[in-house]
């Protein structure tokens, strides 16, 4: 599979990202724990102000989520019809992206797909 420069550099783009959100979602789930404290401090909180703060941070992970199902897919289908790659090092690739999943996203990236000379 054949990449050009503009989609390599996207893919580069949805591979990173996670690295990305992970410190956001944190964020959010900091912030959504102290504002139901703020929230809790006057009384009984409201249920729909705590989906409020948990929805706050339920959208990214499930984007994330997603993101990295798609990436996944996305890398064992090109490390599997990749002929540029030995049958064993096939077989490695798709191991480290089922075990290691997005850590082994942007090690491949740049190894097999940024680096990749259109020599055979």
């Amino acid at each position: 599979m054949e990449l050009s420069k503009t989609q390599k550099i996207l893919l580069g783009i949805f591979t990173f990202l996670p690295f990305f959100i992970f410190p956001f979602i944190f964020w959010q789930l900091f912030d959504a724990i102290l504002n139901i404290v703020k929230i809790s401090e006057h009384g009984e909180p409201e249920p729909r102000e705590i989906l409020i703060e948990v929805f706050a941070f339920i959208f990214p992970i499930g984007m994330l989520a997603f993101c990295s199902l798609a990436l996944l897919i996305f890398y064992i289908v090109h490390a599997v019809i990749n002929k540029k790659l030995q049958p064993a090092e096939q077989l490695l690739w798709v191991l480290l992206f089922i075990f290691l999943g997005i850590i082994a996203f942007p090690v491949y990236w740049v190894i097999r797909v940024w680096n990749n000379s259109n020599n055979p």
